[in-house]
């Protein structure tokens, strides 16, 4: 597990997961991030081992985004990839990080994401985000909506279906996921008197995946979508834009959502909020994404077709 942003709560969400009995049975845990940033939040020995990967990390007047934070976090994830790679740990759990302060320490990388991609050398990575048996992947992420429209195409569509049916199918025993597609615009467009991008790439895009085998409805309105799926109507649905999946995710799930990145060749969760500095070292963070992260990372780990292998 990750510290995140040692300015934030990540250090005290790794130490209460780690104190968790349930937890602590279900796994052998490895704290990765800073020592200081980690003793500070609680961390004894009794917990379990740390990486310590270098960076040193000055003590914050006010908890914020800053150039040690965001190059201690960085040196925190990529330790912890290369430990999944040469395949001494199972899976990767990781704390929220300040894309402020990985900006500010210019590690070339916008988000966990975008890294784990580049590190594992995928063709693709996608973010799964959960709340029970509410599952929503991602067209689009981390990126201004007046920038959506135009990243809505039907490679990004495509992309995000397949990488949603090859995790469902593989980890969560879903032999034929059923996906829903939300649209874009508000009521699906209204025939087009509330946008195009239905007629234009949502429509021609799920008729072409429904003549090639996929069980798929849409576009949707969202409200729609999100209604039909929590009814049971859908295993997964494809969220055009960012806060489209985030919303009815936190509404439903809370602080114990979670993120799970598919297409790459490693397990990776984390919570599905981020680093709330203005919480950190008042003892108000709620650990719970952080748990359900770690334990839907097991249960991956478990249904994973490496599981058990030297």
């Amino acid at each position: 597990m990750t510290a995140g942003d040692p300015a934030g709560v990540g250090p005290e969400l790794v130490v209460a997961a780690m104190r968790h009995p349930l937890l602590r049975r279900r796994a052998s845990l490895l704290a990765v991030g800073p020592r200081e940033a980690l003793i500070r939040a609680g961390w004894t020995p009794k917990l379990g081992p740390f990486l310590d990967p270098g960076i040193p990390v000055p003590a914050m007047r006010r908890p914020g985004p800053s150039v040690a934070g965001g190059r201690a976090s960085f040196a925190a994830v990529r330790l912890a990839v290369r430990l999944a790679q040469d395949r001494r740990v199972d899976a990767v759990v990781t704390a929220p990080v300040s894309k402020q302060s990985w900006e500010m320490a210019k590690v070339g990388f916008r988000d966990h994401t975008q890294y784990l991609k580049a590190a594992t050398g995928s063709r693709d990575a996608g973010m799964m985000l959960l709340a029970g048996d509410l599952r929503a992947v991602l067209v689009t992420r981390h990126i201004p909506h007046s920038e959506v429209p135009a990243r809505l195409t039907a490679a990004a569509l495509s992309e995000a279906a397949r990488l949603t049916v090859d995790a469902l199918r593989r980890n969560l025993s879903i032999r034929r996921p059923r996906l829903g597609l939300c649209a874009l615009n508000p009521h699906a467009g209204d025939d087009g008197l509330l946008g195009k991008e239905e007629s234009r790439i949502l429509v021609p895009w799920a008729r072409r995946e429904r003549r090639g085998g996929f069980s798929l409805e849409g576009p949707l309105p969202a409200d729609a979508a999100w209604a039909a799926h929590k009814a049971g109507r859908f295993d997964a649905l494809l969220a055009v834009y960012h806060d489209q999946a985030l919303i009815p995710l936190k509404l439903s799930g809370g602080y114990g959502a979670v993120n799970w990145t598919l297409g790459i060749p490693i397990i990776r969760t984390s919570p599905g909020h981020g680093t709330a500095f203005d919480l950190a070292g008042k003892g108000r963070a709620d650990p719970s994404g952080m748990l359900a992260a770690a334990l839907f990372a097991v249960r991956i780990v478990s249904s994973s077709p490496l599981a058990g292998e030297d």
